[in-house]
């Protein structure tokens, strides 16, 4: 159903390009491919991070196999998309799962796909990170968390 409502909001080549750039951050994510991770995170997030200095830059960018504490990203849902002018803001609810102690823990972790170009390229942002007004204002929050 979440996919027949994202097909009457996007077009067939705005979905093609969201899928292509996900389905990258998510792989990158989930394979620790760091650079690759990093490039398809928006660049106010990189930005932020840079400016905070190296180490806090490191932490929020490190990526750990599920077996040292890292998370392992799937099954996402589309939650609501939200389009001015050539922005378009699409969120996510992803399954998070952490092993800890041979326990696998499954969290949801929100995430929010940015287009500035009307849906030709895609950046990826993390809902805490979206919701800090020291990244993106009000203004820029197309959608309401």
């Amino acid at each position: 159903m979440l996919l027949l409502v994202a097909s009457c909001t996007l077009s067939s080549s705005q979905e093609a390009s969201l899928h292509k750039a996900l389905t990258s951050y998510i792989d990158a994510h989930n394979n620790g491919e760091v650079m690759a991770y990093v490039a398809y995170t928006h660049p106010n997030v990189v930005g932020f991070f840079e400016d905070q200095g190296d180490s806090l830059f490191r932490e929020k960018f490190e990526l750990f196999s599920t077996g040292n504490g890292g998370d392992y990203l799937q099954d996402g849902t589309l939650k609501e998309i939200e389009k001015k002018n050539n922005q378009i803001h699409v969120r996510y609810v992803f399954d998070s799962y952490t092993e800890i102690d041979y326990n696998s823990i499954a969290n949801e972790l929100g995430l929010i796909a940015i287009s500035v170009d009307d849906g030709e390229s895609w950046y990826f942002v993390e809902e805490d990170d979206y919701t800090n007004e020291k990244i993106f204002s009000k203004d820029e929050q197309l959608i309401a968390l």
